[in-house]
């Protein structure tokens, strides 16, 4: 039998081996969370709408765009600066569309116009109706030929064009491409005609600056 000072020196030794493995292991545990990494956020798309730079030569619109009477329909309203559109909505008129058309044409070259949703109609129904129609309030944003009809949808030709919902709107074909419109949001539709450029021939749709669709190509 060992002397006991002896045994309690083995003791001593055994018990501390047995504190000194759990940090080891903690230590290997640290090393390979260490190696570990968070998969990366797949980077968004660059840009390609890219500013064009300034051309003094190149010529300029000199008529004031604005919306003449003969291409508006008979439910809307302008205000007298003429920055302001608005529809009626007494009675059944209320789930009409109002069209309108800018006195603008283009044919090449890249184009954008904003628009301000300054308000939402909550007008009163008649309760014993059930085919109103939804969403209540609806915008739809565009581009049309001269010759298409004022209002725009996928029942009508030579128009493309985004709505509220977030759908790009083309003839016979609809697809969610954004998110809906908000009151008090800027809200732009880019049209690119320039051959040149790697999106030509599509349409986009920015809001507050920031593009929120992909290019969409224009129907043949």
């Amino acid at each position: 039998m060992a002397p006991p000072e002896k045994k309690a020196r083995t003791e001593e030794a055994t018990g501390g081996d047995k504190e000194e493995t759990p940090k080891e292991d903690d230590a290997e545990m640290k090393d390979s969370e260490s190696k570990e990494e968070p998969p990366k956020e797949p980077e968004p798309p660059k840009e390609l709408e890219e500013d064009a730079p300034p051309e003094k030569s190149k010529p300029r619109i000199k008529e004031d765009v604005k919306f003449l009477v003969p291409d508006t329909t008979l439910n809307v309203m302008q205000s007298t600066t003429g920055g302001l559109l608005m529809c009626l909505g007494d009675g059944g008129i209320q789930h009409f569309f109002a069209g309108a058309r800018a006195n603008v044409g283009i044919k090449s070259g890249r184009y954008m116009f904003e628009v301000k949703i300054v308000e939402f109609m909550n007008l009163v129904e008649d309760h014993s109706s059930r085919s109103a129609p939804r969403p209540k309030n609806t915008v739809r944003v565009g581009f049309t030929t001269a010759t298409a009809p004022l209002i725009m949808g996928e029942n009508s030709e030579g128009c493309v064009c985004f709505d509220s919902e977030g759908s790009f709107v083309q003839p016979k074909k609809r697809a969610q491409v954004a998110g809906r419109f908000a009151r008090d949001e800027v809200v732009a539709v880019l049209l690119n005609l320039d051959e040149k450029s790697p999106n030509a021939n599509t349409i986009s749709l920015f809001k507050g600056g920031t593009r929120v669709s992909a290019p969409q190509p224009l129907p043949e």
